[in-house]
């Protein structure tokens, strides 16, 4: 083999190890991006629910005068909801927290007869639940790019990329009605 040949085979094999890298990094980054598209849809979501809590809170307090700590409990869980950004174990954490505070307050129209014939409430719980529902498919979509994206950074030929240049494991957002 002359000199020209293995200089030949060499720059072959540096262009193809070059362009190994820059197409895992690509389908990286694209996971990466299509996760956070994900979770941008469920935020959306969790923050329109945030915002019928006060309309929720109006209506009920029409009709109960003795849940006041449940009202509290509820106005400071949709507080430290609304105000965790990131996505993580707090946001999470306080989306159950406010899930299970909505629902005690929800629960009130079956001990209140007049609460359950307000058309307010009914209206307000019905948004609550149809967001719950939507919440709970987009969450599964999310769920679904995550093990993706953590199933690549395990393939033999991309453990490599994602340990180069730093791809973490992606969490699963686990919410509970």
């Amino acid at each position: 083999m002359e000199l020209l040949d293995i200089l030949i085979l060499v720059s072959a094999g540096v262009i193809i190890v070059f362009l190994w890298l820059i197409t895992g990094y690509k389908h990286f980054k694209y996971l990466q991006g299509m996760i956070a598209y994900r979770l941008e849809q469920v935020d959306e979501l969790l923050r329109k629910r945030q915002n019928l809590v006060p309309n929720l809170i109006e209506t009920v307090r029409k009709y109960t005068d003795k849940q006041e700590i449940l009202m509290e409990d509820l106005i400071e869980n949709r507080m430290k909801a609304a105000k965790q950004y990131e996505a993580g174990a707090k946001k999470i954490e306080f989306e159950i927290d406010l899930t299970r505070s909505i629902n005690k307050v929800v629960d009130l129209g079956k001990i209140h007869k007049e609460l359950s014939q307000d058309t307010n409430f009914l209206e307000i719980r019905k948004d609550i639940n149809s967001l719950e529902t939507e919440i709970e498919n987009r969450l599964k979509e999310y769920n679904q790019e995550v093990r993706k994206y953590n199933k690549n950074r395990r393939k033999f030929y991309l453990m490599p990329i994602s340990g180069l240049f730093g791809f973490k494991v992606a969490n699963i957002f686990e919410f509970e009605k």
